[in-house]
């Protein structure tokens, strides 16, 4: 059965290698955006065109490459089968992106809120930080396993 499915298992792969690299990276990019929106709010108190920025980068970008990630991964898992449930390295991979959907949550909400409010320095450091720490354990898992 896996020959018939191998060269599409593959393809369903990278695919979803591409759709990884396109959500973590746009989260990075988000969040970097967001260092700078809170800057101008500081300095000018007018920052309308740097959320509209923000909400289509996040709406058009990152929201359908998480959904993007999420089907294939569930697609990669059911064509290997169950027997990954098993895997140590697979659970911790699923614990690691479970904590990547809660940080898209939260940057998110973050898009959101800099809209009515301020945020503080040390919030957006930590989502920095937080993604790039997850970003760095899932992949090491992916490759390493």
């Amino acid at each position: 059965m896996l020959d018939l499915i191998f060269p599409y298992y593959l393809w369903v792969k990278a695919a979803h290698v591409v759709s990884v690299v396109v959500w973590l990276g746009g989260q990075c990019l988000l969040v970097v955006q967001l260092a700078s929106h809170r800057q101008v709010l500081a300095q000018q108190g007018n920052a309308d065109l740097l959320s509209a920025v923000e909400q289509r980068c996040l709406r058009l970008v990152v929201n359908p490459a998480m959904l993007a990630t999420l089907l294939l991964g569930a697609t990669l898992f059911f064509l290997r089968g169950p027997e990954l449930l098993g895997e140590g390295w697979f659970q911790v991979k699923l614990v690691f992106v479970v904590a990547m959907m809660a940080l898209h949550g939260a940057i998110a909400a973050t898009v959101a809120s800099l809209r009515r409010e301020t945020v503080s320095a040390i919030r957006i450091r930590a989502l920095q930080l937080a993604g790039l720490m997850l970003t760095a354990a899932i992949v090491s898992i992916a490759v390493i396993k």
